[in-house]
């Protein structure tokens, strides 16, 4: 598989983490939130923050920590996409009962600003790197 990387330091920091995490070319969801999540110098800076090791699961909560910008944010948000499908910055927990993310129908509520941030033309409007954006989409679904 012939990959495009946004230079050296994403190149090298995709792979470092592939190897840290032991994560091959078989899981392709991981393979692509690896690379959508070292796409950025913060989001490789910040790694251990968007990526739980022990749960082998994604943190939305570093999309409110003070480093993120908006390009990163944009990456957070498309490698979280691509990993589970979902929008999970946009859940809203009950005040009353954290784990409650039902309202009163027994439907998912979500926040509907995350939403939006979350669709493809807020996250690709970013002319920077839209480039390596739909290489990581290639990369999730062996497009090669």
């Amino acid at each position: 598989m012939s990959i495009r990387f946004n230079g050296k330091a994403h190149e090298k920091a995709f792979y470092e983490m592939l190897h840290l995490y032991n994560i091959d070319s078989g899981d392709p969801e991981r393979f692509a939130l690896f690379y959508t999540l070292t796409i950025t110098e913060d989001c490789r800076k910040h790694f251990s923050a968007c990526y739980d090791r022990e749960s082998r699961c994604v943190e939305p909560a570093v999309l409110s920590q003070g480093w993120v910008t908006s390009t990163d944010a944009r990456a957070i948000r498309l490698a979280y996409n691509l990993f589970n499908g979902g929008v999970p910055t946009a859940l809203i927990n009950s005040p009353e009962k954290e784990d409650n993310l039902f309202d009163s129908r027994g439907d998912f509520r979500f926040r509907q600003d995350e939403l939006l941030k979350s669709t493809p033309s807020e996250i690709f409007s970013d002319g920077s790197i839209r480039d390596f954006f739909l290489e990581a989409i290639r990369v999730r679904f062996d497009l090669f």
